[in-house]
């Protein structure tokens, strides 16, 4: 997991405005790269191509998302993310 430098609070807009916002308090990381991520998201991006989750912990290259699981790219697109034997 990448270093947690601070914390800083984040309004977070919710997808439809009439159910308004939230504020999280969400960690900031130094990324390998050595840039700053705010990790308020599921999924946060460095500039440099790195992806972290919203504990700050670096996830695999986009390029193997749902290789471990045995996803493919229609299983993520569509939202079904297990094998049910078939």
């Amino acid at each position: 997991m990448a270093e947690v430098i601070r914390r800083q609070e984040v309004t977070i807009q919710r997808q439809y405005p009439r159910y308004g916002s939230y504020k999280v308090s969400a960690p900031v990381i130094k990324c390998d790269c050595g840039k700053e991520v705010v990790c308020s998201a599921f999924t946060n991006a460095c500039s440099c191509g790195r992806d972290y989750n919203m504990s700050g912990s670096q996830l695999a290259p986009r390029r193997q998302w749902g290789e471990e699981t045995g996803e493919t790219a229609n299983d993520i697109i569509s939202g079904t993310s297990y094998n049910d034997g078939e």
